[in-house]
């Protein structure tokens, strides 16, 4: 079927088949796309993964910024 042969079919459906039809194509396209760009995450490769765990002085820091960039707001921690 061509774009030519789809476009008025498309046109006589409702507003939410037309979005279902938007959603199927847009999950259609990201499968495709993820096979085709060979994998996301390539196997057999690491990839670091920063956590907050152990940077407890980085946090508070972040927090003292955060806090001066923003003096008028008022913390969730009660502090």
């Amino acid at each position: 079927m061509t774009i030519q042969e789809l476009l008025p079919l498309l046109h006589q459906l409702s507003r939410a088949d037309k979005l279902r039809v938007l959603q199927y194509v847009a999950n259609d396209l990201a499968t495709a796309e993820i096979v085709q760009d060979d994998q996301v995450f390539p196997p057999v490769q690491e990839f670091r993964l920063y956590t907050p765990y152990g940077n407890e002085a980085a946090a508070r820091q972040l927090q003292a910024m955060l806090r001066a960039a923003n003096p008028n707001e008022k913390s969730s921690d009660g502090a």
